[in-house]
């Protein structure tokens, strides 16, 4: 069914209904006025069959409108709890986890592990591409906090269904498995790169942003500005304490691989 951008699903679809019935009506007018008329030229047969044909379309149009009625009123329902000042469901995120909040980070990790025992890692592939130094790894820790609430949702939510279930077979997991490998490749506990107490990596060049802005915002159909020398200087690979470890300019070796 198409819709206008700006328009509702909702709506287009109840508008869509609205002109299916009218159309259903005209054509039950139709088939009273042909009756009289094919009563003579076709078989009772062929009369009874367009009747029940047009019978059963408006069986499907007041179906279909039973069922848009009950999406409207679910709607108006969270609409109303929302007004109310119940607060909308919370997605978690490790990344966007509270600071000095140990007790949320604790829950987290309490609820975490388990599901990992006892479900990711019943599954070869996540064996194989889980590295021993995960928790070193907060990429890696978000990925698989939003798989584990994503298979909670799947099994045990209120909208349970084998449609959440499959999906989360053939595309989450999978997914997640994947970019596990591709975020610490090689990566373990005794090899592990990142440096114990320095501060995380810094985005490269964010000093000389100002720049970029007058660009993107008034002549993006032009490359960007040239960088300085400064920039250049600063984007190095190096001293990841001082620059960031990240460089739009590799011309220095990188460190160890995460």
């Amino acid at each position: 069914m198409r819709h206008d951008d700006d328009k509702d699903p909702g709506t287009a679809a109840l508008a869509a209904v609205a002109g299916l019935a009218r159309s259903v009506e005209a054509l039950s007018r139709d088939v009273a006025a042909m009756k009289s008329g094919m009563q003579q030229t076709a078989s009772k047969t062929a009369v009874t069959r367009l009747n029940d044909t047009v019978s059963s379309l408006g069986n499907t149009v007041a179906s279909f409108e039973e069922f848009l009625a009950r999406i409207a009123t679910n709607r108006a329902d969270t609409d109303r709890r929302r007004s109310g000042g119940e607060a909308p469901e919370q997605v978690r995120s490790w990344l966007g986890m509270p600071v000095h909040d140990a007790g949320a980070v604790e829950n987290v990790l309490s609820e975490l592990l388990p599901w990992m025992e006892c479900i990711y890692l019943r599954y070869a592939t996540a064996r194989e591409a889980l590295p021993p130094c995960w928790l070193w790894h907060p990429e890696i820790v978000e990925e698989l906090l939003w798989l584990m609430d994503a298979w909670t949702a799947a099994y045990e939510g209120e909208e349970a269904s084998n449609k959440l279930v499959g999906d989360w077979h053939d595309r989450q997991r999978p997914g997640v498995t994947r970019r596990i490998g591709e975020y610490a490749p090689g990566c373990d506990v005794l090899v592990h790169r990142d440096d114990a107490g320095l501060p995380i990596e810094a985005v490269p060049l964010a000093v000389a942003a100002d720049p970029f802005v007058t660009w993107w915002a008034g002549a993006r159909q032009t490359h960007g500005p040239a960088p300085t020398e400064a920039h250049i200087e600063a984007g190095r690979r190096g001293d990841r304490a001082q620059r960031g470890g990240l460089s739009a300019v590799p011309n220095m070796p990188a460190g160890g691989q995460r």
